[in-house]
């Protein structure tokens, strides 16, 4: 009887003279390692070839702009649009699903009709069909109170990732003050 009283004393003891543990990701930024991913997303350059190619065609070639196109990317499954592109001037291909724009703005929303984020460039180019966009120049995203900027950006939005090529910045409250670029996530 003995012995058991003083394993389960032993037992009962253990954890107060335990190492503490390291405190979690949660505990030390704020968030957890997923809601970083999408700062942090690899990207495959080789599937923005075209975009990035299609960049480079001066835009006096490209003929006459339309002004004002808002054309829907993508939508949810209820038929409400998940991703809408805006450009102040723009051209469009024959299939229309190749789009070139000039002071763009990409706004994302969720399934009530929210919106969520919003993406602002100079100049993009986009592919309607893979959801894939390319932007040179000054670029700006802001989602759920973070603001990342830089110059130029890959996104892909269907896995809602953006990933700034040059330059990137990020102002945040939710990461208590983390220096993402220190981090080497840029």
């Amino acid at each position: 009887m003995n012995r058991w009283l003083t394993i389960l004393l032993a037992l009962t003891a253990a954890p107060l003279f335990a190492e503490p543990s390291a405190p979690t990701w949660e505990e030390t930024v704020g968030v957890s390692p997923e809601a970083v991913a999408r700062y942090t997303a690899p990207g495959n350059p080789e599937r923005y070839k075209a975009l990035i190619l299609g960049l480079k065609t001066p835009r006096e070639e490209l003929g006459e702009p339309s002004v004002g196109l808002r054309i829907p990317v993508r939508s949810f499954p209820n038929g409400r649009e998940e991703v809408v592109l805006h450009a102040e001037e723009g051209w469009l291909s024959e299939d229309m699903m190749k789009l070139r724009g000039v002071r763009v703005r990409v706004e994302t929303f969720n399934e009530a009709g929210t919106l969520t984020s919003t993406l602002w460039a100079d100049e993009a180019s986009v592919d309607r069909e893979a959801e894939l966009a390319v932007a040179k120049g000054h670029v700006k995203i802001v989602r759920d109170g973070d603001t990342l900027t830089g110059n130029g950006a890959l996104a892909d939005f269907g896995s809602e990732y953006v990933k700034v090529i040059q330059s990137a910045q990020i102002e945040t409250e939710r990461l208590k003050g983390a220096d993402l670029t220190k981090r080497g996530m840029f």
